[in-house]
């Protein structure tokens, strides 16, 4: 499960990097759990109904990443670089500051269980509800879901690369 695994990787992280930037104008592994967080609970949200994102990109151009790109992201698990992160799920900077490890992993533990649960009630209603999302648009339940999976475990990879530079710094 990528929950699992990007817990695993939290741990991991030193408890004197955990609010703190790897890089300028990234963000610190509390932010990137903060972050995870924040999309799972969106994706809870819409699933119960609730606004989802707003589009970013052309109607078109949202058809065409979700008919290309889309699939190849679901198998790669990896995102593009530089594409960032819709406003909806930008963690809060004073919350993540405020954050523990701890606090950190049964706030991302409950919302990925809530998600799971709520994604999957909702593959099984009639009509089939959509989620919006910022770059792809119009997505069914379990698509979204196993976006959300694969969005985990890209930051998993993502914070192992930063805990992997900070020990060799």
């Amino acid at each position: 499960m990528s929950v699992d695994a990007f817990v695993a990787t939290c741990e991991r992280v030193p408890a004197d990097l955990w609010h703190v930037r790897p890089a300028p104008g990234k963000w610190t592994p509390a932010s990137v759990v903060l972050h995870v967080c924040e999309a799972y609970q969106l994706g809870r949200d819409a699933a119960a109904g609730g606004a989802g994102m707003r589009l970013r990109v052309t109607p078109l151009r949202a058809w065409g990443l979700r008919t290309f790109l889309f699939p190849l992201l679901l198998l790669s698990r990896r995102f593009p670089r530089g594409v960032p992160a819709p406003a909806e799920v930008r963690p809060d900077e004073v919350a993540s500051e405020q954050l523990s490890l701890t606090d950190g992993i049964a706030r991302l533990r409950h919302a990925a269980r809530e998600a799971s649960s709520a994604l999957r009630g909702a593959s099984d209603a009639r009509p089939l509800p959509r989620m919006a999302h910022a770059y792809f648009g119009p997505l069914r339940p379990r698509a979204a879901l196993r976006l959300l999976s694969a969005h985990t475990s890209h930051h998993a990879r993502g914070l192992a690369r930063a805990i992997h530079l900070a020990a060799d710094a």
